[in-house]
């Protein structure tokens, strides 16, 4: 395997995702053939890591969720132990945290039981991590766990990996003491790796450190310059932008505004650049992303060229058979069945790659909107406001007449404020992510509300359940274009809203007073917006059903799995 891997980082490290593909294809095909399944689950991991390279999560999983049942039925621990992380990891990606701990946690079990540190060691890394992400009060419990595995380990940057994430729980919990004593033997495990983005990682630490418990601002400007000092080159935006914004900081407060602004300019300068990499990078992932579809679709064509010669020959067969009375009829109506069959099979995916296409183009709206939201609010919003108060340090050096203009200036500045932030709360409302679904569709169901349509909200929820966030995003925009649907077609007064949990399924009923339709015409209006709608909630395993006559109202009823 070592020749194996070696091959496919030759070829991703030329950029050259297609051969890499093939590669994995070839040799996986040829291990299967020859039962070699400890090499073909190898094989397999890499080429799950080679579509999470490029984002394709659900390449990702299906590879995994394939292979696992070779490693379970030719009880292959070592690598279930490897996919169950992998299927963890990707889980946790996607936020599906409770997924991802059900993996990790198998993983676990069965590392145990093999007695393997270093894949229990993994496993326990994983499950760190979504621990963290989702601010559980079992971190330090994973830490300790991490620690006693790592410390029988005899590779340093797993070391140096525990004790960084023991000094960044630290600085968390406000734990000086701690803290300290644990940065001072990163940064020595740190330099003992050679890596000098884990270097540069500790320094940052130790910045943060002075900064915020010894206030130290001198000493910490030191910690930023010897990060600057490990990338010459400036071959690393992110973390040099990092720096640079920090040593700002530190000025500021040291009073040397002179040189805060000065590295506050080259913050925003390496912010441009970071930009302007990371639409490199999504251009590079899209045209690899299309040129590994490419390939499928070529695999595809064949197979589609082999079953129209298929076809072709069954007409030949049928010529023959013609010369035959009775076997000729019955293979008439037989084959008759048969295309029959085939129609609607073809009717049946036709649909269901709508609904699938639909529904991804749809998440990627919502992934594009909750993107430019946070770099309006996080960003620009912060950028400006950084304006705003260099704007305020030049104000006690000028004249009245200047001070005049530089009002004029920050009126200006505000507006501009205003309606960044005003955009980032219709791309994603605030209220949604701070209090969760109901209280934004409570206050959407308020704000819609006038003298000729009144909505009513209500709601048997208790008022703090909260759900994943991207399925509160994903009900709030559907809920909306319904209301919208209202407010533009039904010539309604009244629409009630109401939200309730039966079992594990979460029930939204919308029903209005409107105009309503034939029932036997909803196929006839079935607009691309209720088609959007349909195929969201259908994947995200729920269904939508609508009731409606003519003048007496519309009733929607939707159900969705939590």
């Amino acid at each position: 395997m070592r020749a194996e891997t070696d091959s496919i980082a030759i070829y991703l490290g030329n950029n050259n995702a297609i051969k890499a593909l093939n590669y994995v294809r070839k040799k996986s095909d040829s291990y299967l053939e020859n039962k070699q399944y400890d090499a073909y689950c190898d094989i397999m991991i890499k080429k799950s890591e080679l579509f999470r390279k490029f984002n394709d999560i659900e390449n990702a999983l299906n590879v995994l969720h394939g292979v696992r049942d070779i490693a379970e039925k030719n009880n292959l621990l070592e690598k279930e132990v490897l996919i169950y992380r992998g299927l963890g990891n990707l889980n946790g990606q996607i936020l599906e945290y409770t997924k991802a701990k059900k993996y990790l946690n198998k993983a676990k079990t069965i590392a145990a039981r093999l007695g393997n540190n270093e894949l229990l060691l993994k496993s326990y890394q994983g499950l760190l991590k979504i621990h963290y992400d989702t601010q559980s009060d079992s971190i330090e419990y994973y830490l300790k766990k991490i620690d006693y595995y790592s410390k029988k380990s005899s590779d340093v940057n797993e070391k140096y990996k525990n004790y960084s994430n023991f000094s960044k729980y630290y600085i968390a919990q406000g734990n000086d003491l701690l803290t300290k004593k644990y940065l001072d033997s990163t940064i020595v495990l740190a330099k003992q790796t050679k890596n000098k983005d884990y270097i540069a990682a500790t320094n940052n630490d130790f910045g943060i450190f002075y900064m915020n418990a010894e206030k130290n601002y001198q000493k910490a400007i030191q910690q930023y310059f010897e990060i600057l000092k490990l990338y010459p080159k400036m071959d690393n935006q992110q973390v040099i932008g990092n720096a640079y914004l920090n040593i700002s900081y530190a000025y500021d407060k040291l009073g040397d505004y002179k040189n805060a602004l000065l590295y506050n300019e080259k913050y925003i300068d390496a912010i441009e650049g970071i930009s302007s990499g990371r639409l490199e990078k999504i251009n590079q992932e899209i045209e690899t992303k299309y040129a590994i579809n490419k390939v499928e679709n070529e695999y595809k064509e064949k197979e589609k060229l082999l079953t129209e010669r298929q076809a072709r020959n069954q007409k030949i067969l049928l010529l023959f058979a013609s010369l035959f009375i009775l076997a000729g009829f019955i293979f008439y109506f037989y084959y008759q069945n048969l295309l029959l069959k085939q129609k609607n099979r073809l009717k049946d995916i036709d649909s269901n790659l709508q609904f699938k296409i639909i529904s991804a183009t749809l998440d990627g709206q919502d992934q594009e909107r909750n993107k430019i939201s946070g770099i309006l609010h996080d960003h620009v919003s912060a950028l400006l406001s950084s304006v705003g108060l260099h704007l305020s340090a030049f104000e006690s050096n000028l004249n009245k007449e200047q001070i005049d203009d530089l009002k004029k200036t920050r009126t200006l500045l505000k507006d501009a404020h205003d309606k960044v932030r005003d955009l980032s709360h219709e791309l994603v409302p605030p209220l949604l992510v701070k209090l969760g679904l109901q209280f934004a569709l409570k206050d959407l169901c308020e704000n819609n509300s006038n003298s000729l349509l009144h909505f009513e909200f209500f709601s048997t929820l208790p008022k703090d359940r909260r759900y994943n966030p991207e399925f509160e995003t994903k009900m709030y925009f559907i809920v909306s274009e319904l209301l919208n649907n209202v407010i533009k077609h039904s010539n309604a007064s009244k629409s009630k809203l109401s939200l309730e949990e039966l079992g594990n399924m979460l029930h939204i009923t919308i029903e209005d007073n409107g105009k309503g339709f034939e029932a036997k015409n909803i196929s006839k209006s079935n607009g691309f917006g209720i088609t959007q709608i349909r195929a969201r909630v259908k994947n995200m395993n729920g269904d939508m059903e609508i009731k409606t006559k003519l003048n007496e109202g519309t009733k929607i009823i939707i159900n969705v799995d939590l």
